[in-house]
This record gives C-alpha cells, structure tokens and sequence, in this order.
C-alpha cells in the first residue's frame, strides 16, 4: 500500500494529533474511497489489512474497515473499534463504547469490490 499525508482538504486537524492518509494498492492501481488513520493499522495475513477510516475531507466520525489488499475490496465493520487482538480469533473492542465483535471469517462481510 502506499499512503500519503492527506492533511489537504481537512477542514481541522484531529484533536490526538495523528496523522490521516490517503491509500493506494499500486499493484492494482485502485486508490481507496476513503482516508485512514496512520496509527492501528492491523495486518491479518498478507491480505487483510485492518484501519481506522473516515470519510475524505473529515476526521470523524471513525470506522472500522478491513481491507482485502490483494483482491481491491474493502468491508466496513460498521463501528469504531479501538482495540484489537489477533490470536485464535480476531477480537474488535471499543473501550469507549464497551462493544466488542468477534470475527471469526471474513466470507460473511459486506464486501465493496474498488
């Protein structure tokens, strides 16, 4: 993936400071229709890749999208997930929320083809 500072066009920095980018699979030559976090970014195997993103031009509200990385597709989890544990299965929580999904596969997301 690469990215690229995406700071043009957001109307305020976030207030923790973190950076936001841009993406873009080069091999595919598809950008992704939405700007991530450059912190928690969470490699599942080499080909899911799990982000914090918003919308271009914001910095909230935050969403949990897991990105298959080979194949261009995206699935969004559909809420904010702070923290995640990849073990035997991999555990999505959000400490604020106290809301937690296991996910078990990735054949049952809503995936978006790029």
């Amino acid at each position: 993936m690469d990215f690229i500072i995406a700071e043009e066009g957001v109307p305020v920095r976030p207030p923790m400071g973190d950076f936001i980018f841009s993406a873009k699979l080069p091999l595919l030559d598809k950008e992704l229709p939405f700007w991530m976090y450059g912190r928690n970014l969470v490699f599942l195997d080499a080909y899911y890749v799990i982000v914090e993103s918003v919308k271009k031009k914001t910095w909230d509200p935050i969403t949990t999208v897991i990105i298959d990385i080979h194949r261009g597709k995206y699935a969004s989890l559909n809420h904010w997930y702070t923290d995640i544990s990849v073990e035997d299965k991999v555990v999505l929580k959000n400490r604020y929320e106290k809301s937690t999904l296991i996910l078990k596969d990735v054949d049952g997301l809503e995936w978006v083809q790029l």
